[in-house]
Protein backbone atom coordinates (compact mmCIF):
# COMPACT_ATOMS: atom_id res chain seq x y z
CA UNK A 1 0.00 0.00 0.00
CA UNK A 2 2.85 2.62 1.18
CA UNK A 3 4.63 1.85 -2.38
CA UNK A 4 1.49 2.49 -4.20
CA UNK A 5 0.96 5.61 -2.08
CA UNK A 6 4.69 6.68 -2.57
CA UNK A 7 4.61 6.02 -5.94
CA UNK A 8 1.36 7.68 -7.34
CA UNK A 9 2.68 10.78 -5.22
CA UNK A 10 6.26 10.67 -7.03
CA UNK A 11 3.76 10.28 -10.72
CA UNK A 12 2.11 13.09 -9.35
CA UNK A 13 5.62 15.21 -8.81
CA UNK A 14 6.69 14.60 -11.80
CA UNK A 15 3.16 16.00 -13.23
CA UNK A 16 3.99 19.27 -11.39
CA UNK A 17 7.61 19.64 -12.61
CA UNK A 18 5.88 20.14 -16.39
CA UNK A 19 3.09 22.22 -15.33
CA UNK A 20 4.94 24.75 -13.96
CA UNK A 21 5.94 25.74 -16.96
CA UNK A 22 2.70 26.54 -17.94
CA UNK A 23 3.33 29.81 -15.38
CA UNK A 24 6.23 30.63 -17.92
CA UNK A 25 4.07 31.23 -20.77
CA UNK A 26 2.03 34.20 -18.73
CA UNK A 27 2.26 37.41 -20.38
CA UNK A 28 5.22 39.15 -18.47
CA UNK A 29 2.85 41.51 -16.64
CA UNK A 30 0.67 38.54 -15.42
CA UNK A 31 4.26 36.94 -13.53
CA UNK A 32 4.84 40.03 -12.73
CA UNK A 33 1.92 41.19 -10.97
CA UNK A 34 1.96 37.81 -9.30
CA UNK A 35 5.59 38.79 -7.56
CA UNK A 36 4.47 41.97 -6.39
CA UNK A 37 1.29 40.41 -4.92
CA UNK A 38 3.51 37.78 -3.35
CA UNK A 39 6.57 39.62 -1.96
CA UNK A 40 4.81 43.40 -1.85
CA UNK A 41 7.37 45.17 0.52
CA UNK A 42 9.19 42.03 2.19
CA UNK A 43 12.37 40.68 0.81
CA UNK A 44 10.71 36.92 0.78
CA UNK A 45 7.30 35.53 -0.15
CA UNK A 46 8.23 31.97 0.85
CA UNK A 47 9.04 31.85 4.55
CA UNK A 48 6.57 29.28 5.78
CA UNK A 49 5.94 27.44 2.29
CA UNK A 50 10.11 26.48 2.48
CA UNK A 51 9.85 25.16 6.02
CA UNK A 52 6.66 23.20 4.35
CA UNK A 53 8.70 22.11 1.18
CA UNK A 54 11.74 21.25 3.63
CA UNK A 55 9.50 19.06 5.88
CA UNK A 56 7.65 17.69 2.66
CA UNK A 57 10.99 16.55 1.17
CA UNK A 58 12.29 14.94 3.95
CA UNK A 59 9.41 12.91 4.27
CA UNK A 60 9.36 11.90 0.94
CA UNK A 61 13.14 10.83 1.34
CA UNK A 62 12.04 8.81 3.94
CA UNK A 63 9.28 7.21 1.80
CA UNK A 64 11.35 6.50 -1.09
CA UNK A 65 14.12 4.82 1.31
CA UNK A 66 12.15 2.44 2.79
CA UNK A 67 10.31 1.78 -0.16
CA UNK A 68 13.89 0.47 -1.23
CA UNK A 69 15.30 2.88 -3.72
CA UNK A 70 18.46 1.93 -4.93
CA UNK A 71 20.95 4.53 -3.64
CA UNK A 72 23.21 4.59 -6.20
CA UNK A 73 20.51 5.85 -8.48
CA UNK A 74 19.13 8.15 -5.46
CA UNK A 75 22.80 9.79 -5.00
CA UNK A 76 22.81 10.45 -9.03
CA UNK A 77 19.30 11.90 -8.93
CA UNK A 78 20.37 14.23 -6.13
CA UNK A 79 23.17 15.01 -8.03
CA UNK A 80 21.93 15.65 -10.95
CA UNK A 81 18.89 18.00 -9.48
CA UNK A 82 21.53 19.84 -7.27
CA UNK A 83 23.58 20.52 -10.33
CA UNK A 84 20.97 21.23 -12.97
CA UNK A 85 19.62 23.91 -10.46
CA UNK A 86 23.06 25.14 -10.20
CA UNK A 87 23.67 25.48 -13.56
CA UNK A 88 19.71 27.27 -14.04
CA UNK A 89 21.00 29.88 -11.62
CA UNK A 90 23.83 30.61 -12.81
CA UNK A 91 22.31 31.93 -16.57
CA UNK A 92 20.89 34.83 -14.85
CA UNK A 93 24.14 36.65 -14.51
CA UNK A 94 22.93 39.52 -16.35
CA UNK A 95 21.77 42.64 -15.19
CA UNK A 96 17.59 43.47 -15.19
CA UNK A 97 16.57 46.41 -16.78
CA UNK A 98 15.77 48.84 -13.85
CA UNK A 99 11.73 48.78 -15.16
CA UNK A 100 11.90 44.84 -14.44
CA UNK A 101 14.13 44.96 -11.19
CA UNK A 102 13.20 43.67 -8.03
CA UNK A 103 11.06 46.64 -5.78
CA UNK A 104 12.40 47.25 -2.20
CA UNK A 105 13.00 46.01 0.11
CA UNK A 106 15.11 43.45 -1.49
CA UNK A 107 17.28 40.65 -0.97
CA UNK A 108 19.41 38.21 -3.63
CA UNK A 109 16.17 35.76 -3.42
CA UNK A 110 13.75 38.55 -4.40
CA UNK A 111 15.88 39.55 -7.22
CA UNK A 112 16.92 36.10 -8.46
CA UNK A 113 13.01 35.82 -8.76
CA UNK A 114 12.00 39.26 -10.86
CA UNK A 115 15.05 38.31 -12.83
CA UNK A 116 13.52 35.13 -14.20
CA UNK A 117 10.10 36.37 -14.30
CA UNK A 118 11.80 39.07 -16.21
CA UNK A 119 13.56 36.11 -18.68
CA UNK A 120 11.96 32.98 -17.67
CA UNK A 121 13.23 31.17 -21.10
CA UNK A 122 17.20 32.15 -20.63
CA UNK A 123 18.40 28.62 -18.78
CA UNK A 124 16.60 26.70 -21.50
CA UNK A 125 19.06 24.00 -21.78
CA UNK A 126 18.79 23.28 -18.12
CA UNK A 127 14.56 23.50 -18.38
CA UNK A 128 14.70 21.49 -21.28
CA UNK A 129 16.71 18.85 -19.60
CA UNK A 130 14.68 18.77 -16.52
CA UNK A 131 11.26 18.54 -18.59
CA UNK A 132 12.85 15.46 -20.83
CA UNK A 133 14.29 13.41 -17.37
CA UNK A 134 10.74 14.24 -15.80
CA UNK A 135 9.05 12.95 -19.17
CA UNK A 136 11.06 9.76 -19.46
CA UNK A 137 10.93 9.53 -15.47
CA UNK A 138 6.56 9.52 -15.99
CA UNK A 139 6.83 6.73 -19.00
CA UNK A 140 8.80 4.54 -16.44
CA UNK A 141 6.42 4.98 -13.84
CA UNK A 142 3.49 4.45 -16.28
CA UNK A 143 4.66 0.89 -18.05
Amino acid sequence: MLDTVTTVLVALLGVHIIAKFAFFALPYRKRRAALDKSYGSKPSATDFSDIVLLGFTMVLSALLLWRGVEAVSFLGGLWIGATLIQLYFHRYHQPVAPDRAAPPETSPLKEMSYAIQDNPWRPWPQLLVLATLAIWSLVLIIR
